[in-house]
């Protein structure tokens, strides 16, 4: 059985800024991440300059993950989950689940022949990492895999020249011992259910912040799914799954504001012509400069204090938004070409029965309570597992949980 100082369940900057100041510490740690690639949330989204910096914490991500690629000093398990933890007067024995799919992390070169084989049999498998700083930079999303799927051999592994890839037919487990464990597991964006007043899943110019990140990040530009154009009026609707009693989700996700301002000043600044209008309840004064560019936004943006009731399509692939106008004292309907969801943040249910196993307890909106008796017993809650939290709070806080597991880990709490 493998023996680390601590064990890290979350791979995104939560986890990967904890784990670092660990292991600068003289820690031994290993992260445990789900997912093809470390980075998580944070690594998906871009850059939001525009003649300045609006203070959106992208480049404090980069500056992570470029640490991690150039000098890495901490073990990852990806494509891997902690499926059990116990503990029975000694260290803690985690169970870590793995694969079926690897990608060996010394093997993989980056070349992208994976990519090139998948993409020449007509198959989307393999997916590239948000960010150059991420290695490996490609993922195998095996549930998309079609050569699997018709029994054949899948076409990366014949053309990967080093080896890397690996696919099982089933998962493997292992336990490993730890003297602490740090969790990280981040959040969920909120995703509407299906079918929603928004109209999101079924008008295709309905979409979310998130899916526009994806976009400027990859393509640097926001484009109607629809015909690929990138849309002349826009409409940015706030609080969609926070702040809402029908939703049980009466919490606010604190972020959304600044995360929603920063974008769609981004995206005037690069298109002038573009006119954006963001429906709200009421903006959350939150995050550095703060102040600053909200009177940018208020001149260059339209605020309309008030939410849409409903949401539908037009013939010409536009989406017709009702709300209630204050100036005009009526209901009226306006048509958007695109249409972007600021999501809020939610709870990681898969992270819920792994807290009950160390004792945890979670507050009234779902999020862990970082208790100093887990503290006492080498369990340290970390980002936002805890609640909303920016870029530039989680790494903080990832700081001060890799301080509390020192402090545990040299006996201070003893």
């Amino acid at each position: 059985m493998k023996e680390e100082s601590v064990v890290v369940v979350g791979g995104g900057i939560t986890g990967l800024t904890a784990a670092l100041e660990l292991r600068h510490l003289g820690k031994r740690v290993l992260v445990i991440e789900r997912g093809p690639f470390v980075g998580g949330h944070a690594a998906v989204l871009p850059c939001k300059a525009t003649d300045r910096c609006l203070k959106c914490n992208d480049c404090l991500v980069e500056e992570v993950l470029r640490e991690l690629k150039e000098d890495s000093p901490l073990r990852f398990e990806t494509y891997a989950k902690v499926v059990d933890i116990r503990k029975n007067g000694g260290p803690y024995i985690v169970t870590i689940e793995t694969g079926p799919c690897s990608v060996d992390w010394e093997r993989c070169t980056d070349c992208g022949a994976c990519l090139k084989a998948c993409v020449d049999s007509g198959h989307k498998a393999i997916e590239r990492a948000p960010s150059i700083n991420i290695h490996p930079f490609y993922g195998v999303r095996t549930e998309m895999c079609t050569c699997l799927r018709e029994g054949r051999a899948p076409s990366c592994i014949e053309a990967c020249p080093e080896g890397a890839i690996k696919i099982l037919d089933k998962t493997d487990s292992f336990d490993v011992e730890a003297k602490g464990i740090i969790l990280a597991s981040g959040f969920r964006p909120y995703e509407p259910e299906r079918p929603n007043r928004y109209g999101y899943g079924h008008l295709p110019n309905v979409i979310t912040t998130q899916q526009a990140d994806k976009m400027l990040r990859e393509e640097g530009k926001v484009v109607r799914p629809s015909d690929r154009n990138i849309p002349k009026k826009v409409a940015f609707v706030q609080c969609v799954g926070s702040r809402d009693r029908r939703l049980g989700r009466e919490y606010c996700s604190r972020v959304c504001c600044g995360y929603s301002l920063r974008m769609a000043l981004h995206m005037v600044h690069i298109w002038p012509d573009m006119d954006i209008t963001v429906f709200y309840m009421d903006v959350q004064n939150f995050g550095k400069d703060f102040e600053r560019y909200y009177k940018e936004a208020m001149r260059k943006l339209r605020m309309i204090r008030g939410l849409p009731g409903d949401f539908y399509g037009t013939q010409n692939g536009e989406v017709l938004v009702s709300y209630f106008s204050e100036q005009q004292g009526r209901t009226i309907s306006e048509s958007f070409e695109l249409v972007l969801l600021t999501v809020g943040l939610s709870p990681d249910q898969e992270a819920r029965a792994l807290g009950e196993r160390l004792g945890l307890q979670v507050n009234e909106d779902g999020f862990f309570i970082a208790e100093e008796h887990a503290a006492k017993e080498g369990v340290i809650v970390a980002g936002t597992a805890r609640g909303p939290m920016d870029v530039a709070e989680c790494i903080c806080d990832a700081k001060r949980a890799a301080l509390e597991m020192k402090r545990y880990l040299d006996g201070i709490y003893e």
